[in-house]
């Protein structure tokens, strides 16, 4: 079934595809009109934005409805209100249950696995194992459906950020941080062992830490279930392997044959994903091909933690390499034992992290990937569960600049919400949210300029905000393959620089030092994984640096010897005078 889309130009003809769509009923569409201006001159996309305003649409089913498209924001009663995140199954979704009125994740097996057998398979697994496991630290599933058109499963909302995020944009964890995130996570691990389901796929993207640094392990799509050997035979048929898990963190074992694994398998990937959030790289960073992962899992030691990253006490080095031992008889023996040792040195504490950012990062990373990849594009999908049509969808900036986030209920870190419970499933009169700051207009800058450090080319820097990455509308183009498209980006306070990391793939090094935030100097060298990069300077500082290269030579010889001549003079009175 196809949608066929019309942009509403009008607000009646936007309220009509508001209807159309299912987000409101007849009676709340009544209340519309006689709340809102509806009337001629008022354009579809003017009253969108009142909607929003108010609350009583969120941005992503306002700005889908000027697209035009109606379908799929009622998935089997789940209102879809926005979107958390995107992964290689499909899309999840923020949705309301009709039941509860509460807000849930809802995973949804995108449009082009829709009759992939594999991709069913992992999803129908992940929701059984998710179900079957009730414990604080594991993400929650708590049903799976199916329309006949979309699959999807029911699991709890969690705004959090992955381990993979948080390294990629933070750069390494404290060690009392990482001690208490794992031992949460070896927890959750051994409540899913007491069931008999070995997780088989523990890494950083499959950790989620929240604001309170609370930490829960997710997607059980790759599971071994002691008691299901029809579940395990469909993935061996279908993936046609016997090698399930990710190259960089696979256990020894399980890389030679995935059936015959047990606890110990989880606990070295466990350490493998702590390594990687004690020290900013993977066990075996310099193995490039799958190939040399797999080998140097079986055959090779990680170069200790400490040794990586001297900020890591000894004895926390010691508990990831006992992790990570190629043996499993050498191992921990259950994650039980992983979190005890890890007890005396955890520290639970606040995490930080801009949730809005990090949905608008998601975006762009999963519009790269698709591209890339040269998926097909459905534009007359009837639902909204083909992610380049809302990804690469022109904004029609329902938002304030930077303000992506994903539900008005809940505020940007580091912000007080002083807003109102929200209540846009119900009666139209709300108390209006106010409207989110915008970003202050800074000073030109004037004399700044980067220098390439290969090939040594100048670029000014003529706006106080300038992209970095391989884009070709990014202010400073980056050639390589050691960059996204969107790397980062610079932005001048009036005085200074400040560096801010966009890329969770790549990392951007300041002096040599890992970070996704940083106040930049004259004379501050950004550089990628590859070596290449540039040097900030100022026209002031490069003027200051060539003073001695614009005195003449004659005068500097000239000096040099007259230095020469006095020294060699004061040494003859001197045996003169003393003799």
């Amino acid at each position: 079934m196809t949608e066929t889309t019309h942009n509403p130009e009008t607000a009646e003809e936007f309220l009509s595809l508001v209807q159309e769509s299912g987000l409101l009923s007849a009676r709340q569409v009544t209340k519309v009109r006689q709340a809102f201006d509806v009337s001629n001159g008022v354009s579809g996309e003017q009253l969108a934005r009142e909607m929003v305003r108010k609350r009583v649409l969120t941005p992503f089913q306002a700005e889908r409805l000027l697209e035009g498209r109606y379908r799929g924001f009622l998935v089997d009663g789940y209102r879809i209100r926005e979107i958390l995140g995107v992964g290689g199954m499909g899309c999840v979704f923020i949705a309301e249950d009709p039941d509860s009125g509460n807000k849930v994740a809802l995973k949804i097996l995108s449009n082009q696995h829709s009759t992939d057998a594999g991709m069913l398979a992992r999803l129908q697994l992940e929701a059984w194992a998710g179900m079957k496991i009730d414990h604080p630290n594991v993400v929650r599933t708590h049903r799976i459906g199916s329309t006949g058109a979309v699959n999807y499963i029911v699991m709890d909302l969690m705004r959090a950020i992955s381990m993979h995020e948080m390294v990629a944009l933070g750069g390494p964890v404290r060690p009392d941080m990482a001690c208490d995130m794992f031992r949460q996570a070896a927890l959750g691990l051994q409540a899913a062992h007491d069931k008999n389901i070995i997780h088989r796929d523990i890494k950083p993207a499959n950790l989620l830490i929240d604001h309170d640094g609370h930490t829960s392990v997710l997607d059980f799509g790759l599971a071994l279930v002691g008691d299901d050997a029809a579940a395990e035979f469909s993935l061996a048929m279908i993936f046609g392997h016997d090698c399930l898990g990710t190259p960089d963190y696979i256990a020894p074992e399980q890389s030679r044959d995935s059936n015959k694994v047990d606890a110990r398998a989880d606990v070295y990937s466990l350490g493998c994903t702590m390594y990687v959030a004690l020290t900013g790289r993977v066990p075996f960073s310099d193995c490039k091909t799958n190939k040399d992962k797999l080998e140097a899992q079986r055959t090779r030691t990680p170069r200790p933690v400490h040794e990586v990253n001297a900020a890591v006490p000894r004895q926390i080095s010691n508990i990831v390499a006992k992790m990570t031992s190629r043996d499993p008889a050498d191992r921990y023996q259950s994650a039980s034992a992983v979190a005890a040792a890890l007890q005396p040195f955890s520290k639970q504490r606040p995490v930080k992290f801009d949730f809005r950012r990090l949905i608008t990062i998601r975006s762009k990373l999963a519009r790269q990937r698709e591209l890339a990849e040269n998926r097909s594009r459905a534009t007359s999908s009837s639902y909204i569960t083909s992610t380049l049509s809302w990804v690469d969808q022109p904004s029609h900036h329902l938002r304030a600049e930077g303000d992506t986030f994903t539900d008005n209920e809940t505020p940007a870190v580091r912000q007080t919400d002083n807003r109102q419970p929200d209540r846009s499933s119900g009666p139209v009169e709300q108390v209006t949210a106010p409207r989110p700051q915008q970003r202050s207009v800074q000073p030109i800058p004037r004399g700044w300029y980067v220098q390439s450090i290969k090939s040594r080319r100048k670029t000014p820097l003529k706006s106080a905000r300038c992209d970095v990455g391989t884009a070709t509308h990014c202010d400073i183009r980056i050639s390589g393959r050691s960059c996204d498209e969107h790397q980062c980006w610079l932005e001048f306070d009036g005085t200074h620089w400040n560096l801010k990391q966009e890329s969770l793939t790549h990392p951007t090094y300041v002096d040599g030092a890992l970070t996704p935030y940083a106040k930049l100097k004259p004379g501050s060298r950004l550089t990628f994984q590859d070596g290449n990069g540039f040097v900030l300077r100022h026209m002031k500082q490069s003027q200051d640096d060539s003073v001695l290269s614009t005195i003449p030579k004659a005068y500097l010889a000239a000096g040099i010897c007259a230095a020469i001549l006095l020294a060699a003079g004061l040494a003859a009175t001197a045996w003169w005078l003393f003799g």
